[in-house]
């Protein structure tokens, strides 16, 4: 979700910490509650406010990241399991002596 909102950030030309402190509430000084990894529900609140997007929408966030993270992998450990993609593997990342 951090990833999603820098992007926004970025698209309005507005500092990723303003906007955390001006339209989430969010203190300069907590890190943590800019990192989103647990949001709050006042901060999920404001953002479904702001960006139309429903609050359990947002909580799934998270979870549909860790579902394409697990998916991208398991592609890319089958692609190196055929020839041509040990090849190009080995190829793009040589084994470090």
């Amino acid at each position: 979700m951090r990833q999603y909102v820098q992007s926004l950030t970025r698209l309005y030309s507005v500092p990723f910490e303003s906007f955390c402190y001006y339209a989430l509430k969010i203190a300069h000084t907590d890190e943590e509650a800019r990192s989103f990894t647990h949001p709050t529900e006042d901060v999920l609140e404001h953002l479904s406010v702001g960006l139309g997007i429903p609050i359990d929408e947002l909580r799934g966030f998270e979870a549909r990241r860790r579902r394409n993270v697990a998916r991208l992998y398991a592609e890319l450990e089958a692609w190196i399991a055929t020839p041509e993609g040990r090849q190009r593997y080995e190829w793009a990342f040589p084994p470090k002596s």
